[in-house]
C-alpha cells in the first residue's frame, strides 16, 4: 500500500472508533515509522474529538431548548390554569398535553446530559461518528 493510502485508512479507522493502539499497530506494520504514526494518530484523534464536540454542542442546545420549553409550560400552567374550574374532558386533554410536554422535557434533559458528556469527554465515546449523530 502507498503511504497516502495507509494514512487515509488510518484516518477512517480513527473516525470509525477503532482504538489508537490498533491503528498504531496497523501503521507500523505497514512501514510507517513510530514517530510518524504517533503524529498522524494524534492529529486524527484531535479531528475526531472536534467532531464529537460539535455533535455535543448540537445536543446541548436541543436539550436546553426542550428542557426550558417544558419548564416554561409547567410554570405557566401552575400560575394560570385553575384546575378547579376544569371539567373532566378538558382535564383529560390538559393531562395529555402535560404528559407529552413532560416526556419532551425528560428527553431534553437526556439530550442535555448527553451533549455535556460529549463536550467534556469526547474521547470516552467508542462509537463511530456516524452512529453518534
Amino acid at each position: 500500500m502507498k503511504p497516502d493510502d495507509l494514512i487515509s485508512e488510518a484516518r477512517a479507522k480513527i473516525i470509525w472508533g477503532d482504538p489508537a493502539s490498533s491503528v498504531h499497530d496497523f501503521l507500523t506494520a505497514n512501514g510507517i515509522s513510530v514517530l510518524d504514526a504517533d503524529a498522524v494518530i494524534e492529529k486524527f484523534n484531535a479531528e475526531r474529538n472536534t467532531e464529537i464536540r460539535t455533535i455535543g454542542i448540537k445536543k446541548t442546545f436541543i436539550g436546553v431548548a426542550l428542557t426550558i420549553g417544558a419548564g416554561i409550560f409547567f410554570y405557566w400552567c401552575f400560575k394560570h390554569v385553575d384546575m378547579d374550574k376544569m371539567n373532566s374532558r378538558s382535564a383529560r386533554g390538559f393531562a395529555t398535553i402535560a404528559l407529552v410536554i413532560a416526556i419532551g422535557g425528560f428527553y431534553g434533559c437526556w439530550k442535555l446530559i448527553d451533549g455535556i458528556i460529549y463536550l467534556v469527554r469526547p474521547q470516552s465515546e467508542a462509537k463511530s461518528i456516524s452512529e453518534i449523530s
